[in-house]
């Protein structure tokens, strides 16, 4: 899952050159354009030296010069987006594990680097953003391991493991031994096995095709180094003034925050390579092309495979910015349905089309905990359409959940809170009452919704109910957090 800034977009790249010179040295947007072979190395070579000193210096800068007053683009971040693009244009011959039978060894150089990975993974696990359930993990683990080509697994291929983070955003990345992070945004939007497998297959192939390796091994992308740094200190900017959010070009920092402390402020260089810079349009490109071929391989319906980046594209009307940034925006999902439809002519589906719906079943079942809890992340971020939209599928599969109805709720209540228009207000916290009272009948001694009923109550002057619901939460949870600014509103209400 890569960013929405790929190598090989000329027009992306002239866009940027044409807002603002990043390097300050009167280069023409046309010497900084990727093509399909590579970078122009006469335009390019003649700065080179004084771009990479000049670009260290940029990030070792404060935070505060990253920003303009008012939020516009600076010549540093400017820059940093084109080094990002000019890293993915070349690629470096390394064979895949289990290339013609051979047994697979790590090179020194990628020894380093899953020593690397596996410090940047301590850091991870340091955050607490971990879905904590191993029977999920093994379920994907298992999706994955049917991803890995028979002759990469017979060379020593290094076994997949699937963590599942705690994060509303589109995302999934891998590290080079093999670990597979994905978010539990990214699960969400999910509707099948057959899915997953392909978002699984392309990850899988960025491992045993080696491209953390080829990435690595060319000097050019080590200048995405340099600027970690600075990466991490510029937030909320907008690339291309004028250019609307949908397309891309602006990040909110309120939102990005979550991720960005993630690969960023930890200074998680591998992680930021594979989930945010991805590696280059072509390995990007063959991770699509191969693991769509594995899927096949595997018995899944390559139908799916391009249903995945329209559903990834769907945001149910919320416009989220962030996905457009970590994931891609969507005239890059467009390129991607493109070339898995063209795909699908050489790879047509199974001839049982009971497997398919199998795999929707199990799915379901598997992830619905899942899309419920990350339902309540996109409510806290404000992302409603999201969040309707994977309740009602939980609702589908369990009616009567109480912690859907208790999420339903909430979600109501913040709208109502948001609501443009005064009108919308008094339906909205209607609708939340009625789910808290659904969840409240559904299991008596579930204390959050009558504890949100209290609350409504209150507000909207029912002192009676408002006394009864607040009690009753009392009862259940005497030792609540907020047990005593409870009390305090039973103590007025009493009055």
């Amino acid at each position: 899952m890569r960013a929405a800034l790929t190598a090989g977009d000329s027009i992306t790249v002239d866009r940027l050159m044409s807002t603002v010179n990043p390097f300050g040295t009167g280069m023409s947007s046309n010497s900084l354009r990727c093509t399909r072979g590579g970078v122009d190395a006469q335009a390019v070579a003649a700065r080179r030296q004084s771009e990479m000193a000049r670009t260290r210096r940029m990030a070792s800068t404060s935070c505060a010069s990253s920003y303009s007053r008012r939020g516009r683009p600076t010549k540093f971040l400017a820059g940093v987006l084109v080094i990002s693009l000019l890293a993915g244009c070349a690629s470096t011959n390394v064979p895949p594990m289990g290339y013609q039978g051979q047994p697979y060894r790590p090179a020194a150089d990628e020894r380093q680097l899953w020593s690397d990975a596996e410090r940047e993974e301590e850091k991870l696990a340091k955050l607490g953003k971990r879905w904590d359930d191993p029977l999920l993990e093994e379920y994907l683990s298992s999706v994955a391991a049917k991803l890995v080509p028979e002759e990469a697994r017979q060379a020593g291929a290094p076994a997949v493991r699937i963590v599942v983070l705690k994060d509303p955003t589109l995302n999934a990345f891998t590290m080079p031994n093999g670990k597979v992070y994905v978010h539990t945004g990214l699960l969400s939007r999910l509707q099948n096995e057959s899915q997953l497998a392909m978002i699984l297959g392309h990850e899988v192939t960025h491992v045993t095709n080696r491209h953390a390796l080829k990435f690595n091994r060319d000097p050019r992308n080590k200048q995405i180094f340099f600027t970690m740094a600075g990466i991490a200190a510029a937030l909320g900017v907008a690339v291309a003034p004028g250019q609307p959010p949908r397309q891309g070009y602006y990040v909110s920092a309120e939102v990005l925050r979550t991720t960005s402390n993630i690969f960023l402020g930890l200074g998680l260089q591998l992680a930021f390579i594979a989930a945010v810079n991805g590696f280059g349009r072509d390995l990007e490109r063959e991770a699509d092309r191969e693991g769509l071929e594995r899927m096949v391989a595997a018995g899944y319906d390559p139908r799916e495979a391009p249903r995945v980046f329209e559903l990834l594209r769907d945001d149910h009307g919320d416009g989220s910015r962030l996905e457009d940034f970590f994931f891609g925006n969507h005239p890059r999902l467009d390129e991607r349905i493109a070339n898995t439809r063209e795909l699908l002519e050489t790879h047509p589906p199974p001839p049982d089309a009971s497997v398919l719906a199998a795999n929707v079943e199990d799915f379901a079942l598997r992830t619905r905990t899942v899309v419920r809890e990350n339902a309540a992340l996109d409510i806290r971020a404000g992302r409603f359409g999201l969040a309707k939209a994977q309740l009602d599928r939980v609702l589908r599969l369990a009616p009567k959940d109480p912690t859907t109805h208790l999420y339903v709720g909430d979600l109501y209540r913040l709208q109502a809170q948001r609501a443009k228009n005064p009108a919308d207000k008094p339906l909205l916290l209607g609708q939340a009452r009625e789910a808290y009272e659904r969840a409240a009948q559904l299991d008596a001694t579930f204390p959050d919704p009558f504890r949100q009923l209290g609350l409504l109550y209150y507000q909207s002057k029912d002192p009676e109910k408002a006394m009864a619901a607040f009690r009753a939460y009392l009862g259940l949870k005497p030792d609540a957090p907020d047990a005593r600014r409870i009390k305090e509103y039973l103590v007025e209400l009493e009055r």
